[in-house]
C-alpha cells in the first residue's frame, strides 16, 4: 500500500521535510515514488508546498496520508477524506480511575455476600434455638413421663 508522508531532510537540529508518495514498508528515509512538496515547520508561520494536481492524482490512486501530511493536506483544503481515530492505550489515570472502580465493585459484592451470609447465620442460629428448645420441651415432656411411671405401683 503507497503512503504520503514525510521525509527528513536538512542539517542536525534544523529539520526540514518532503512530501513524498512512497511503500507504507520503505524507511522513512528510504525508497520512495514521487516526491510531492516539501515542508518547513521551523518558518513562521511554517511552509507547505505541494503539487496539488500530483496529490489529487495520488489520492485518486488509493495513496493513504499519514496522519501528519493529512492535517497538513486538510488545512490546505486538499483532501475531505476523514481519518479514523486512533487508537491509543488508555493513560495511567484512566487504568487507576478504572481499577478503583473495580475494587469498589468488588468491595459491594463482598459486603453484600457477608450481609447474606450473616443472615443465613442468623437465621441458621434461629433454628438451632428453636429445635433445641424443642428437644428441651420434649425431655422435660419425657422426664416428667418417666417420674410419673416411676411413682406408679408396678402390676404384677
Amino acid at each position: 500500500m503507497l503512503r504520503m508522508r514525510l521525509r527528513r531532510v536538512g542539517k542536525t537540529k534544523q529539520p526540514q521535510y518532503r512530501v513524498i508518495v512512497a511503500d507504507q514498508r520503505a524507511k522513512r528515509d528510504g525508497d520512495f515514488v514521487e516526491i510531492l512538496g516539501h515542508y518547513n515547520p521551523r518558518t513562521k508561520p511554517s511552509t507547505f508546498e505541494v503539487h496539488e494536481d500530483r496529490v489529487a492524482h495520488w489520492l485518486a490512486q488509493g495513496a493513504q496520508p499519514s496522519e501528519t501530511v493529512h492535517r497538513l493536506l486538510h488545512e490546505r483544503g486538499l483532501t475531505t477524506i476523514a481519518l479514523p481515530t486512533r487508537v491509543t492505550k488508555p493513560s495511567n489515570a484512566d487504568i487507576a480511575a478504572a481499577k478503583a472502580v473495580a475494587d469498589a465493585a468488588a468491595a459491594a459484592a463482598a459486603e453484600k455476600a457477608a450481609a447474606e451470609k450473616a443472615a443465613a447465620d442468623a437465621a441458621l442460629a434461629e433454628q438451632e434455638k428453636a429445635a433445641a428448645e424443642e428437644a428441651a420441651v420434649q425431655q422435660a415432656g419425657a422426664e416428667a413421663e418417666f417420674t410419673e411411671n416411676l411413682d406408679k405401683p408396678a402390676a404384677s
